[in-house]
């Protein structure tokens, strides 16, 4: 699955077969991919990736559903520090 996070960069994760060594674990890719103008990007590389364990990746899943379901669950109009009429 591909996620564009922005204009210039784009978050894949994918299971592949190859990814497996034998006597290691670690085999969910996880690939950020940048484009754009070099002096305005974040990364030095136009793509960086690394391999996640099984266990790793459900981790790393699990705090993306509970950080977005905070986020939701919080107004918009709602920012630290100041007044809301919400509240």
């Amino acid at each position: 699955m591909i996620v564009q996070a922005g204009e210039n960069i784009s978050v894949e994760v994918y299971f592949d077969p190859a990814d497996r060594e034998q006597g290691w674990d670690d085999e969910i890719r996880f690939r950020i991919h940048e484009s754009g103008p070099r002096d305005m990007r974040l990364f030095e590389a136009d793509e960086t990736s690394f391999l996640l364990t099984i266990e790793q990746a459900e981790q790393l899943a699990a705090a993306l559903q509970k950080a977005a379901a905070e986020a939701r669950s919080l107004p918009r109009s709602v920012y630290p520090g100041v007044p809301s009429a919400d509240w």
